[in-house]
């Protein structure tokens, strides 16, 4: 996706990582036109670009372009994906369109936009000095299998690079598995909740039926009353679990996360998503898991396969924890 505007930096990408901490509390229903469609509520762009007093709002074709200072955001009229500074979201529904609107639903609006343009409401601070690190997969339960190897492998390596990686930053590790055994998700999940002051990171890598599909997706638990967006019959909407208390937490990690692997390794941008993965569902704490690539492409299993990649993913992935810790931490 092009934006029409100078390529902001890792930097400027960060400010919306920081601007994510934002509380998930809804608006007040007198700010907003509320427009029903199909039975769910939707607001229009100009709606938004008002309330959030955006500079300009630019209207090319399908195409709605908001510009302020320190926020570039691109909605396209009948997808889910949005580009905030260049990084890509995945939404719950797509952008509709009625007379020449654009429209985005208003559980988008309360989940993904407030939360990104509303720094003013900040959070009290994440205060974390441990890391659980959860390398997926494990003994009969290979994962995906490469040309070279199987996921489970590269997951174990990739979260031992990461850990070392974070150990000379000074946080504490504690790992799900250190080697190759099977860990019944809900042990992992209880692992991490029995952490004090942490945040918890699963290591995965993607695999699909066809050789074509590339690039890094990174994951955070699909908020109450939003669907997964990796789910084709779109289930689960009104889904209320442990792991949603987390919910802007989530998504900022998983920004913080994304935003240092697309800027430092330069794959594809598949799109923060989110799900309800059963390692993340009962979380007690920010929680992401991060797809590292297709072991099913061969040019990306090639990359996953070099051990020089692998250590630069986990130093990527360490560099955005110490971001995201100074970030949100006490001050």
């Amino acid at each position: 996706m092009r934006f029409l505007s100078r390529k902001p930096g890792l930097e400027r990408i960060w400010q919306i990582c920081i601007i994510l901490i934002a509380t998930s509390s809804f608006l007040s229903a007198k700010d907003w036109d509320i427009v029903t469609i199909e039975g769910r509520e939707y607001v229009t762009a100009t709606n938004v670009a008002n309330f959030y007093k955006i500079e300009r709002l630019e209207r090319q074709g399908n195409k709605r372009i908001f510009r302020h200072p320190s926020l570039i955001m691109e909605w396209t009229i009948g997808t889910q994906a949005i580009y905030v500074n260049r990084i890509k979201f995945n939404l719950s529904l797509n952008i509709a369109e009625i007379k020449g609107h654009a429209l985005i639903s208003t559980v988008d609006l309360a989940k993904l936009i407030d939360p990104v343009v509303r720094p003013s409401y900040i959070k009290k601070p994440i205060d974390f000095d441990t890391v659980v690190i959860d390398p997926g997969h494990g003994g009969h339960d290979t994962g995906a299998k490469g040309r070279k190897g199987f996921e489970k492998n590269y997951n174990l390596d990739l979260s031992l690079r990461l850990k070392s990686a974070l150990e000379r930053r000074g946080f504490r590790i504690v790992m799900t598995r250190s080697d190759d055994r099977f860990i019944e998700l809900g042990h992992r999940v209880a692992i991490a909740n029995a952490q004090k002051r942490a945040i918890f990171i699963s290591i995965h890598h993607n695999s699909t039926a066809g050789r074509t599909a590339t690039g890094v997706e990174t994951y955070a638990l699909a908020p109450q009353g939003t669907a997964s967006t990796n789910e084709a019959n779109r289930a689960g909407w009104s889904s209320s679990l442990s792991g949603n208390i987390r919910d802007a937490e989530n998504i900022a990690l998983a920004t913080a996360v994304h935003a240092h692997v697309i800027h430092d390794l330069k794959p594809t941008d598949r799109g923060i998503k989110r799900a309800r993965f059963n390692v993340l569902r009962g979380i007690n704490k920010p929680a992401i898991l991060y797809e590292g690539g297709f072991l099913t492409n061969p040019t990306e299993a090639a990359k996953i396969h070099d051990p020089a990649y692998r250590q630069r993913t986990a130093e990527s992935i360490a560099n955005a924890v110490v971001k995201f810790k100074s970030a949100v931490g006490k001050k």
